[in-house]
């Protein structure tokens, strides 16, 4: 009777402080912005089978530099270990308790069952944490290090897995009889037997229950201190995750000041701030960081780790203020200094004057050249195994750092200042925006809305096709192309602007607004309806946030318009190209919006069925280009992120580097040159490679232009297009 007292005393103390610590955090994620929802209530409750108890993303690859096949699969032991030896540990807690309680109530087969994986478990959890310890000071690997924190929670987790063995083995040995529990803690019984006398045997069994439940509970609330707070956080933040498109920033309401992007903690989200409470340090997202890859100030895990310390510190400081204030109001603001108030107002002044002088969450704890390094590759988020969105949060404090401080890199400065004067940010005039055209041959023009009122598809030829003079070159291909197949098309013509992406991902969203606007009144004054570009950040900028303006379109990018005239055979192909060719995958078209096959289909097709090289970053774990979140406008530091990815084409063999964007067109060029490799490599976008491959672009033209007029209708917009919410996994 006295032990189950004692227990539960224990117990309750312990579980209470626990939930005293969930509640103050629950308070503190609380300050942020009301966004949690449960709808579509079946695909979150999916989301936690597949992501939480299935761990399908803890299963992959850790990082760039671990070869294919290598992962973390010591922490898929140690977690269903966990979710196993909770099962003993239950029964152990209400038997503390109730010391009559035991599952044996569900039958003797499913009994012992439970007792033999709960014991087997136990070893494994414990083999486990000694690879752990082996890993961090034998392995090393980057970012993962033996910390105090790391130390302290092995060395538990460890020592419950003994005390176990210790508690049942002791147990065991001291009733001397047929009782069973598992093979781990049966053979370490019959190993003490005849060693001491029953009385110390069950002694021993005793020291280890208390110790084991000791550990147990001041485990229970170290958690919520230590780096395994993700134990908490992790299974919330998966269910409560971003179901819609990725990569999509929310429309800011600019006439209110309080909504000029992120500047203090409570103006995330509260899904954002959960976020912190649920990463569970494995590094992946740092190990994929071109950033941080190329020696850039910029580490997504410990960026979060960063938001997680100015949250608690800060919103541990203002709780406790107004419980201060809310105690002095009850008790009255009378009375002299030397009254009973008087500690309490004192209090609240050492708080306030604390609080004051935290230094600020953008510019002081998260440096500006940390987020000025991101490119907004989504690299970070897609490996995420807790689905942390770090992007997001870089974008939001890069626009309070613009809109609120005026405060960015002079590049960018002279870069705003050109489209808010020429719609660019290239700074050339309007009126040559249909200069690109020049180098058409003869016979082949771009129609504009005026001159084909009612075309199939808009082109939406964007700022770089219409200035840069290397993209000048893949826009009039993919002009000809689409002549060749007959494609019934038209431009905007010197009316067109900026979709607005480089200014909305450098954080003015007081310029992407107004380029949007004027982009999408001038769109729907000539009833665009579906929408063709060779630029993934127009695509996606196009597609999947013109909607949040009025500027709803079907919006394709040309490798899925290829892909399909050449899959439906209403584009021919003369001769295949014969040098051996890779592909190069776009951020912004690959992770963004899940488009890795299109590409694909194009370059194989002009190879002649012949196999395309895949770079070892590829598809989802592809390697940026180091152009994107306003990069291209930026001077670079250090190791070039194009450099980095350049290196790897050169050492494919590939004599042909395909792409589908200009930005990486011009970034993947620019690598080549460094490199002196000019002569060994040729970089081309997927129009130019496909049209390297046709002959007579005049003569073929006048066959299909009937035939696609009559079947223009039927090409699909939804060719290689992901469904919303796709995982890209």
């Amino acid at each position: 009777m006295l032990k189950s007292v004692i227990f539960a005393t224990m117990l309750v103390v312990a579980v209470s402080v626990f939930l005293w610590t969930v509640s103050r955090l629950y308070r503190i994620m609380a300050r942020g912005r009301p966004d949690l929802s449960l709808n579509p209530l079946g695909d979150r409750l999916v989301s936690v089978l597949v992501y939480w108890l299935g761990q399908k993303k803890v299963g992959e690859r850790v990082s760039y530099q671990t070869p294919a096949g290598v992962t973390s699969k010591h922490h898929l032991i140690i977690f269903y270990g966990f979710l196993a030896v909770t099962l003993g540990t239950t029964e152990l807690l209400v038997n503390g308790v109730v010391p009559a309680f035991s599952f044996s109530f569900l039958g003797a087969p499913i009994y012992h069952g439970l007792r033999l994986v709960v014991d087997l478990f136990n070893l494994l959890v414990l083999l486990m944490v000694g690879y752990a310890y082996f890993r961090r000071i034998v392995l090393k690997p980057r970012l993962i290090p033996l910390s105090l924190d790391a130390t302290l929670i092995l060395m538990q987790i460890g020592m419950l897995m003994v005390t176990h063995f210790g508690y049942h083995a002791f147990r065991l040995a001291a009733a001397q009889g047929p009782e069973s529990f598992g093979p781990v803690s049966d053979t370490l019984a019959a190993l003490l037997r005849g060693g001491a006398s029953p009385h110390v045997y069950a002694l021993c069994s005793q020291v280890f229950y208390w110790t084991h439940v000791s550990i147990l509970l001041f485990f229970l609330n170290y958690l919520p201190y230590s780096k395994h707070i993700h134990i908490l956080g992790a299974l919330p933040n998966i269910f409560f995750r971003e179901m819609g498109q990725k990569g999509v920033m929310p429309r800011l309401n600019l006439e209110d000041e309080n909504d000029w992007g992120v500047g203090k903690i409570e103006q995330f989200s509260q899904k954002s701030l959960m976020d912190q409470y649920a990463c569970t340090e494995c590094a992946r997202c740092s190990n994929f960081c071109p950033a941080y890859n190329t020696d850039k100030p910029l580490s997504p895990m410990h960026l979060i780790h960063d938001l997680r310390d100015e949250m608690i510190e800060r919103g541990s400081l203002e709780l406790r203020l107004t419980e201060l204030r809310g105690q002095a109001a009850h008790d009255g603001e009378g009375g002299t200094e030397a009254g009973p108030g008087a500690p309490v107002r004192a209090m609240i002044a050492l708080l306030a004057d604390e609080l004051a002088h935290l230094p600020p969450l953008v510019g002081g704890r998260i440096k500006d050249e940390t987020l000025w390094a991101c490119t907004t590759c989504g690299a970070c988020q897609e490996v995420c195994p807790v689905f942390i969105n770090h992007p997001l949060k870089i974008q939001q404090m890069k626009t309070h750092l613009v809109l609120t401080e005026a405060r960015m890199p002079v590049e960018l400065s002279r870069t705003f200042q050109n489209p808010e004067r020429n719609s660019n940010p290239w700074g050339m005039a309007a009126e040559k925006r249909m200069e690109w055209t020049l180098g058409l041959p003869e016979g082949i023009t771009v129609p504009t809305v005026e001159d084909n009122p009612n075309p199939e598809y808009l082109l939406f030829v964007g700022c770089a096709g219409a200035f840069d003079d290397r993209i000048k070159k893949s826009m009039r291909s993919l002009v000809e192309v689409l002549h060749a197949a007959g494609v019934s098309f038209a431009v905007l013509g010197k009316a067109e602007g900026c979709s607005g992406d480089p200014a909305r991902r450098a954080g003015n969203e007081f310029l992407f607004q107004q380029q949007a606007e004027a982009n999408i009144t001038l769109m729907n004054e000539v009833k665009v309806r579906k929408v063709v570009t060779s630029c993934p950040h127009c695509f996606h900028t196009l597609k999947n946030e013109y909607p949040q303006f009025g500027g709803t379109y079907e919006v394709m990018h040309h490798s899925q318009l290829l892909s399909y005239l050449i899959t439906n055979r209403k584009l021919t192909l003369d001769s295949p190209i014969t040098q051996k060719m890779t592909y190069h995958d776009s951020c912004y078209l690959g992770r963004w919006n899940g488009v890795y096959e299109a590409p694909r289909q194009v370059v194989e097709a002009v190879a002649g069925g012949g196999k395309l090289i895949e770079l070892p970053r590829n598809r989802k774990l592809g390697f940026c280009c180091g152009a994107g979140g306003g990069r291209m406008w930026q001077e670079e530091k250090g190791p070039r992120v194009n450099r980095n990815r350049t290196e790897e084409i050169l050492a494919s063999g590939a004599e042909v580097a395909a792409v589908a964007c200009p930005f990486c067109t011009i970034m993947i060029t620019d690598g080549v040159k460094d490199a002196g490799a000019e002569e060994r490599v040729q970089v081309l976008d997927i129009a130019e490679v496909i049209r390297k491959s046709l002959k007579n672009i005049n003569g073929r033209n006048a066959t299909t232009a009937a035939q696609s007029s009559q079947s223009s209708q039927s090409l699909p917009i939804s060719v290689g297009t992901p469904a919303p919410g796709n995982d890209n996994a």
